[in-house]
C-alpha cells in the first residue's frame, strides 16, 4: 500500500528538512513522468473571448465609458481549458464532448489539435450552439486592462445526445486517467459518468470530477474537485473558513457519494483534501493572495490533481501539485496554463 505523508507545516529541525526533501523529490519524481500519461478529458466545451478595448471617452448617450476596440482573442474554456493545460504539461489528451457547427467551435477544436490533441471524437452538431463567455477588458494606454463586464452565450444540447458507448469505452480503457468537466451544458450525461466509474474501476484508474451545478449526482467516482461556494450549494450549508464543518461536510460527501476522497479549494485560503479514514490536509495558498485573474483556476486545479494521481502520486502529492499551479494561473491574465518548467521551479521554491 502507498504510503501517505504527515501534513509537513508540524515538522521542525533535521526531521522537518529532511520531510521537505523527500516530498520535493517525489514531486519531482511524479512531474517527470506528465509526459508518459495519457488522459480522457470529458465534459462541456467552452470558447472563452477577451475582447481589449482602450478607453476613448464618455459616451454623450449614457454615462458609459466608449472603448475603442483593439483585440478579440479566443481560448480553449471549461473542459477544453482541462484539456489545453494537459496539452501543456506534455500529456497525451484524448477530448470527449460536442461543440456546435460554428467558427467558436472550429477554433476550439483546432487548437486543441494543433498542441496534438485527439479530438476525433468531438462531434459538430447543427442543434447546438458551442457556448461562448465574451469577458471585456478596458484600461488606457498606459495602464493595465480589467474586466469590466462578461457576456454569455450559451445552450444546453438536447436531452438524447449520447456518446457511443462501444467507442467511449474503448477510449477509457486505453488511457491512465479521466477528467469529467460538467458546467451544465450536457456532455456529462448520466450514462457517460457511469461509464467511466465502471471503466476506471476495472482499470484501477482515476477518475476525477468537477461539476459547477451538479456535483452530489457524481457517485463512486475517485475524487470530486469543487468550490467551497460549490459545496455549499450542494448541500445547502454555510461552511466559511469553519474547518470543522469543512471536514463534517467532506466527510459527509465522500461517505454518501462513495468517494476515495475530495479536494476542496478556498480561494486565498488554498484547498484542503478530505479522506475518510485519515484526518484533512490543509494546504495554503502557493504564492500571494493578491491574485491577477480566477478564470479557469479550476481546470487547472482537477488537469493537474487528475495527472499526477495518473502517475502514482498519492492524494497528499496530486493535490500539493495541483496547488502549486493553481497559484501559478491565477498570477496571469486571462484563461491561463502551467507548464513543466513553472511547476518545477515552485516545488523547488517552496521545498528547498
Amino acid at each position: 500500500m502507498k504510503q501517505r505523508l504527515a501534513p509537513l507545516p508540524q515538522r521542525k529541525g533535521k526531521a522537518g528538512v529532511a520531510a521537505s526533501a523527500g516530498l520535493r523529490d517525489r514531486l519531482l519524481r511524479i512531474l517527470d513522468q506528465f509526459s508518459r500519461r495519457s488522459l480522457v478529458v470529458a465534459g462541456d466545451l467552452i470558447a472563452d473571448q477577451f475582447l481589449y478595448g482602450e478607453i476613448a471617452r464618455v459616451s454623450r448617450e449614457a454615462p458609459v465609458l466608449v472603448l475603442q476596440y483593439r483585440d478579440l482573442i479566443t481560448i480553449p474554456g471549461g473542459a477544453a481549458n482541462a484539456a489545453n493545460n494537459l496539452l501543456d504539461l506534455g500529456c497525451h489528451v484524448r477530448m470527449e464532448g460536442a461543440v456546435g457547427n460554428d467558427e467558436s467551435g472550429r477554433i476550439l477544436v483546432e487548437a486543441l489539435a494543433n498542441k496534438g490533441a485527439d479530438v476525433d471524437d468531438v462531434q459538430r452538431l447543427e442543434s447546438y450552439a458551442t457556448p461562448v463567455k465574451t469577458r471585456i477588458l478596458a484600461g488606457t494606454l498606459h495602464s493595465s486592462r480589467q474586466q469590466i463586464v462578461r457576456v454569455d452565450r450559451v445552450a444546453e444540447l438536447d436531452s438524447d445526445f449520447r456518446i457511443p458507448e462501444r467507442r467511449l469505452r474503448a477510449r477509457l480503457s486505453s488511457v491512465d486517467g479521466i477528467v469529467l468537466s460538467d458546467y451544465g451544458y450536457g456532455c456529462v450525461t448520466p450514462s457517460l459518468v457511469e461509464t467511466a466509474t465502471r471503466v476506471a474501476a476495472q482499470n484501477r484508474i482515476p477518475v476525477v470530477a468537477d461539476s459547477r451545478f451538479r456535483m452530489t449526482g457524481f457517485k463512486s467516482v475517485t475524487s470530486i474537485t469543487p468550490n467551497i461556494t460549490e459545496l455549499e450549494s450542494a448541500l445547502g450549508v454555510s461552511i466559511g473558513s469553519n474547518a470543522r464543518l469543512l471536514q463534517q461536510a467532506g466527510r459527509r460527501v465522500i461517505r454518501k457519494q462513495r468517494l476515495a476522497h475530495l479536494l476542496v479549494t478556498q480561494g486565498r485560503f488554498g484547498m484542503t483534501l478530505l479522506e475518510a479514514s485519515r484526518p484533512p490536509t490543509h494546504i495554503p495558498i502557493f504564492g500571494t493572495d493578491e491574485v491577477a485573474d480566477v478564470t479557469g483556476a479550476g481546470d487547472t486545479v482537477i488537469a493537474v490533481f487528475t495527472l499526477a494521481l495518473a502517475c502514482g502520486g498519492s492524494p497528499e502529492e496530486a493535490a500539493r501539485l495541483a496547488n502549486y499551479a493553481g497559484g501559478i494561473v491565477v498570477m496571469k491574465r486571462g484563461t491561463a496554463t502551467v507548464v513543466p518548467e513553472e511547476l518545477r521551479t515552485a516545488i523547488n521554491q517552496d521545498l528547498p
